[in-house]
């Protein structure tokens, strides 16, 4: 890996060529939100500031004068500060981070609420410090800060000519459709399929059949030695692959397909079932931020046996639930 591979390693290669190219061609017209979804959350953040250097470095602001696909050089001071987090420029928050952790610890991502989303819609009125374009990456996002999630709404509504917008989520379905509805969509492409990992694929079949019947995840997990978390943040992580997969209606590669099925848009009946949300899409969405607080957990410390043992119950009352609702 050479000096410029080693500044944004998670997007490197053959892979992420392709999506490094449409963001260099997107950057002569940039949208004002992007959402990245897919991927791993590291090949997210990653080509996140690959778009903040893209709308910054030098280099391609030059090439985009010129009517060429802005292709950032990730190799000049600007693209270095922009990969450490350090550019004035680039501004980055995350709703997963605790208010009191913000308030004390504060670096360069920062906590998502509603004080920060006050001062970061009066930062806007500035012109950016540098000749390129203000970015603001925004991670972590969950439907439940209203207030929070309100103003940014009303920030992205109003026209920004110096500034954009990314957003970074494992599903679009995690985010407020007000909010996807406003955004350029890429999907990343998902790590190397679990075929290659014995291991993780008998947890993928084990998982899937507990979904189905609630049987056969807790005497697993109950094993000593049986779950540690490196494998545990990998069968989550199979679990948004499936779960991407189903919604957008492609074809099934494993065993959780199949057993997330039940969220596909195709599934929904227009029923309804009292104290269950209301459409696959909803269940999808419940899915999806369970899966995010999964990943928190274990980033945490929890037991990943423990994390498991709560997702996948959760996750079978859910599918349950959508079975009666349909069946209603």
């Amino acid at each position: 890996m050479d000096a410029v591979d080693s500044l944004l390693p998670a997007i490197t290669g053959e892979e992420f060529a392709r999506l490094r190219g449409i963001l260099d061609r997107l950057a002569l017209t940039p949208p004002q939100t992007l959402l990245l979804e897919g991927g791993t959350e590291a090949s997210r953040q990653d080509l996140a500031r690959y778009w903040a250097a893209a709308c910054n470095c030098p280099q391609a602001l030059a090439a985009a004068d010129r009517g060429q696909p802005a292709a950032p050089c990730r190799a000049c001071p600007v693209c270095g500060q922009i990969a450490a987090g350090e550019h004035l420029d680039v501004l980055a928050f995350d709703g997963r981070i605790a208010n009191r952790e913000d308030e004390e610890n504060p670096g360069p991502v920062l906590a998502f609420n509603m004080r920060r989303a006050r001062e970061l819609k009066s930062r806007l009125r500035d012109a950016p410090h540098g000749a390129g374009r203000r970015v603001v990456l925004l991670m972590g996002l969950s439907p439940s800060r209203d207030e929070a999630a309100n103003a940014l709404l009303k920030a992205l509504e109003e026209p920004l000519p110096h500034t954009v917008f990314v957003l970074l989520a494992p599903q679009r379905e995690q985010l407020l459709p007000t909010l996807v509805s406003r955004a350029f969509c890429l999907t990343l492409p998902w790590p190397d399929s679990p075929a290659a990992d014995p291991a993780l694929a008998a947890w993928e079949t084990t998982l899937a059949d507990f979904l189905r019947t609630g049987q056969g995840l807790l005497e697993k997990t109950a094993a000593r030695g049986g779950l540690d978390a490196a494998l545990a943040g990998r069968l989550l992580l199979g679990c948004q692959r499936a779960l991407l997969r189903v919604l957008s209606q492609r074809t099934p590669e494993g065993p959780l397909d199949a057993a997330l099925a039940p969220f596909s848009p195709a599934a929904d009946h227009g029923t309804r079932h009292r104290g269950a949300p209301t459409s696959p899409e909803a269940r999808a969405a419940l899915c999806g931020r369970w899966l995010d607080e999964a990943q928190e957990m274990l980033r945490y410390g929890v037991a990943p046996a423990r994390v498991m043992e709560a997702f996948a119950s959760r996750l079978f009352v859910l599918l349950r639930e959508g079975t009666a609702e349909n069946g209603a």
